[in-house]
């Protein structure tokens, strides 16, 4: 695959944007090329990146996937063009099915004489972003300690581009979040989750080089962008935005950051929830695909108890109850691990709490969960053991004079 005819040009989203866009040529599949595309407002058009390092980032696990090596006519950082081959040996070393594939492009050699002034977050409006923002920095390592001064929010991703009703809204809450917190606000628009790209699969492996490709489209305004950590170092597993990948994604004027990677998700509601511009716009819900919560999948059910339990819940007005449904906690599925642990961390912080009724619905939940992996793990050894069975049959009756 090969990014060519890169150019900058006025954005059909509207006035006082502008897009920075470039065609991909594949060299297999139906699709013979596609045009990939960055939007930002005018007013950030000359801090758009004039190099190939967002192409490489956000283009890089598109060609691990369908093995295809990658040339960028543009000069792209030598970190990064060396860190291209170290991000797919990860990858490969996850997912076996994934290619170490070439990447062809002219190395930057050296960082250039001044450096972008500013940093940022990647701000969802979740539960991660908003610690991220709100988090206390002169406390947090060296390379997480450089304030925020601008939040950034990525139109097409979570919210579709056909969805711009849904995203205006988002934006203008966006907005007001960072008056509030006295931060600047950038929003761009890609089509990245439109393309073939959208075929690396999002949650596993692409996501972070989709959010490094939108933090280095915008290297000529920011030194550091952080991407807010989910999971804390005991959740860290095969994942699309890591600890270990994300920060391989650097250049030499913009510094990836994976940010606060050593809290729990319920450490960080127990700050939010302290905060009412969060509980004014906590968005956390991956089922419905706009600017609100359902209110019924297991995320969003999951921070409800959580905010619940810290006394906040009443105070946050972006679910669509302000009650929690005891008999509902004791039914909720955490047969999948991930779950079954949160809900654990969840239960210790209504012990702390002293909630007993919320203890007593989350172990019923939590011996539900506990039966229900017993019975799909055993059910998934019954299933390889037949496969072997019938394996093994079918060998004997190829077998010659059988």
């Amino acid at each position: 695959m090969e990014v060519r005819d890169v150019r900058l040009e006025d954005s059909p989203l509207g006035d006082g944007r502008a897009r920075l866009r470039a065609s991909v040529r594949y060299e297999s599949g139906s699709i013979p090329s596609e045009e990939y595309w960055f939007d930002v407002p005018r007013t950030q058009a000359g801090e758009l990146s004039i190099t190939g390092n967002l192409w490489l980032a956000c283009l890089l696990p598109l060609a691990a996937q369908i093995g295809e090596p990658l040339r960028v006519p543009l000069g792209v950082d030598r970190p990064l063009l060396e860190n291209a081959n170290r991000l797919m040996c990860i990858w490969r070393a996850w997912y076996p099915e994934l290619a170490v594939v070439s990447v062809e492009a002219d190395p930057i050699e050296c960082a250039p004489p001044v450096r972008p002034r500013r940093a940022a977050a990647f701000f969802s409006g979740g539960v991660d972003s908003f610690f991220t923002v709100l988090r206390r920095r002169d406390v947090a390592p060296p390379s997480e300690r450089a304030p925020i001064d601008d939040l950034l929010t990525v139109w097409g991703f979570d919210v579709p581009l056909e969805r711009a009703d849904a995203f205006g809204r988002l934006r203008a809450r966006h907005e007001l979040v960072a008056s509030e917190l006295g931060k600047g606000f950038i929003d761009v628009a890609t089509n990245l989750r439109s393309t073939r790209w959208n075929t690396a699969h999002w949650s596993h492996l692409a996501h972070g080089a989709g959010l490094a490709g939108v933090a280095l489209s915008l290297e000529g305004r920011f030194h550091t962008v952080y991407i807010a950590g989910g999971g804390g170092y005991r959740g860290l597993h095969p994942w699309g935005s890591h600890s270990v990948t994300d920060p391989l994604f650097s250049s030499w004027r913009t510094a990836i950051t994976y940010d606060a990677v050593a809290y729990l998700r319920t450490e960080k509601i127990e700050r939010i929830a302290d905060s009412a511009t969060a509980l004014g716009a906590l968005r956390v819900c991956y089922e419905s695909w706009t600017d609100e919560n359902c209110g019924v999948c297991n995320k969003c059910q999951r921070t409800m108890l959580a905010l619940e339990i810290c006394g906040a819940l009443q105070r946050c007005r972006t679910f669509p109850s302000t009650t929690i449904d005891l008999r509902r906690i004791a039914q909720m599925d955490c047969s999948h691990f991930a779950d079954f642990r949160e809900l654990q961390d969840i239960r210790g912080l209504a012990v702390a709490k002293g909630r007993a009724d919320i203890v007593d619905a989350l172990d019923r939940s939590l011996w539900r969960g506990q039966r229900n992996r017993r019975i799909r793990l055993g059910l998934a050894a019954i299933r390889s053991q037949l496969r072997t069975l019938r394996d093994r049959l079918h060998g004997r009756r190829r077998l010659p004079g059988s």
